[in-house]
C-alpha cells in the first residue's frame, strides 16, 4: 500500500494543479482596443530564419491594431533571412531592418539582439517577438488590452505550439505538460511570491518605461533562459507581471523536426530549473517511475488502474488547455515522458561540460 501511494500523490497533485489551471489559467481572447494613440514597438531578433521571416512578418503587418513601428534585426544571420526581411520593407514603410553588431563579452545572442532592437525603438509599448511566432489579426489589440485592462508591467504568451514532424511531436508537447502540471498559472499574476514565476520570450510585452527602468536584457545579458529570470527580476522589483495562454491568437512552430528540438531543449531545460544537478536529475528519475510504472502494471494490478486513470486524465486535460491533440498526446505519452527525460540529461551534460551551441554559437 505504501508504494501505491507514494505513486499516487504525483499524478494526483498534477492532476489537481491541472484542473485549477482549467478553470482559471489566463487566456489570451479577443478584444479590442478603443485608442490607438500609444505607438507600439515590435522588435523581432532573426537569425537564420529564412523559413520563418516572412511568415512572421505578414501577419504582424496585418495586424487591426496600426499604430506600429516593425523593426526586424538580422543577427549575423548566413542565410536568406536579411533580403527577404527586407523585401517585405519595401511594401510597408513601417517595417525596419537593421544590422546587428559584433556580439560583445559576457552576452548571449538574443540578449544582445533584444538589446539593440529596444535602443533602436521609440513605441510607449514594446513587444519582443521570435521570427517563428505567428500573429493572428486581433493579437497585438488584444494583449494591449489586456496589459490596459489588468494594470500588468509587463505580459508573456505561451503560443499554442504548431508541431508538424513525428520528432517535434514528442518533444514539444512536454514543454505543454510541465507549465500546465507544476504551475498555477493564475498565481503568475496574483502572488507576490516570486516562486510563482513563468514568462516565454517568444512574446514579451512591455511598458517602455519598465523595460529601461529595470534595465531590460541587458540585466540578463549572460543568462540562457531570459525570459525567467527577467520575470523573476520584475517581481522581486514589485513590478506586476502575467503569462497568458496565447490559444488561437498567437501560435508558433519552436523548431523544424527532433533534431532541432533536441537542440534547442538542451540549451534551455537545466538552465531554466536553476536548480543544481543532482535535484534535477533526481527530480526527473522521481517523474518518470512515477508516471511509467503505474502505466506498465495498470492491467496486472488493479489498484495501478486508477492511477493510470488519472495519468490519462491529465493527458487529455492538458492537451485541451494547449489546443493540442488530445488522441496523440495520449498514446505517446509515454514516449514523451522518456524523451524529456532523455533531454533532461544530456541537457546537464551539456551545461556542466561547456558545450551548449545554438544556431551555429556556442553559449
Amino acid at each position: 500500500m505504501i508504494p501505491f501511494m507514494l505513486l499516487l500523490i504525483i499524478p494526483l497533485t498534477n492532476l489537481f494543479i491541472i484542473v485549477y489551471n482549467l478553470f482559471t489559467a489566463p487566456r489570451l481572447s479577443k478584444n479590442k482596443f478603443k485608442l490607438f494613440a500609444s505607438k507600439v514597438s515590435i522588435l523581432i531578433p532573426a537569425r537564420n530564419e529564412e523559413y520563418n521571416i516572412e511568415n512572421c512578418l505578414k501577419h504582424v503587418a496585418d495586424q487591426s491594431y496600426k499604430n506600429l513601428e516593425i523593426i526586424v534585426l538580422d543577427d549575423f544571420s548566413n542565410d536568406k533571412t536579411f533580403s527577404k526581411a527586407i523585401k517585405m520593407s519595401v511594401n510597408d514603410e513601417r517595417i525596419k531592418v537593421i544590422k546587428g553588431k559584433k556580439l560583445p563579452d559576457g552576452w548571449m545572442g538574443k540578449n544582445w539582439a533584444c538589446m539593440q532592437l529596444s535602443r533602436n525603438s521609440s513605441g510607449d509599448y514594446l513587444i519582443f517577438v521570435d521570427a517563428d511566432v505567428t500573429l493572428e489579426k486581433d493579437a497585438i489589440e488584444s494583449t494591449i488590452f489586456k496589459m490596459d485592462n489588468l494594470k500588468t508591467d509587463m505580459l508573456s504568451v505561451f503560443p499554442k505550439q504548431v508541431m508538424v514532424t513525428f520528432g517535434e511531436k514528442v518533444t514539444v508537447a512536454f514543454l505543454n505538460w510541465l507549465l500546465l502540471s507544476f504551475l498555477p498559472l493564475i498565481k503568475v499574476y496574483s502572488s507576490k511570491r516570486d516562486f510563482y514565476t513563468a514568462a516565454n520570450g517568444q512574446f514579451m510585452l512591455w511598458k517602455r518605461k519598465v523595460y529601461f527602468e529595470t534595465g531590460g536584457h541587458e540585466s540578463v545579458k549572460n543568462k540562457v533562459v531570459e525570459d525567467i529570470e527577467l520575470s523573476r527580476l520584475l517581481k522581486k522589483n514589485g513590478y506586476k507581471i502575467i503569462t497568458l495562454l496565447g490559444d488561437d491568437l498567437v501560435s508558433c512552430r519552436m523548431y523544424r523536426g527532433f533534431k532541432e528540438a533536441l537542440s534547442g531543449f538542451i540549451k534551455n531545460f537545466f538552465p531554466a530549473s536553476r536548480i543544481t544537478s543532482l535535484r534535477f536529475i533526481s527530480i526527473l528519475f522521481v517523474l518518470v517511475f512515477a508516471y511509467i510504472f503505474p502505466l506498465i502494471y495498470m492491467f496486472d494490478n488493479i489498484l495501478y488502474i486508477s492511477i493510470g486513470g488519472i495519468i490519462t486524465l491529465q493527458v487529455v486535460l492538458v492537451s485541451l488547455l494547449s489546443r493540442q491533440n488530445v488522441l496523440f498526446n495520449t498514446l505517446l505519452f509515454p514516449l514523451l515522458l522518456l524523451v524529456m527525460f532523455y533531454i533532461g540529461l544530456r541537457s546537464v551534460y551539456a551545461v556542466k561540460s561547456g558545450n551548449v551551441f545554438w544556431k551555429d554559437r556556442k553559449l
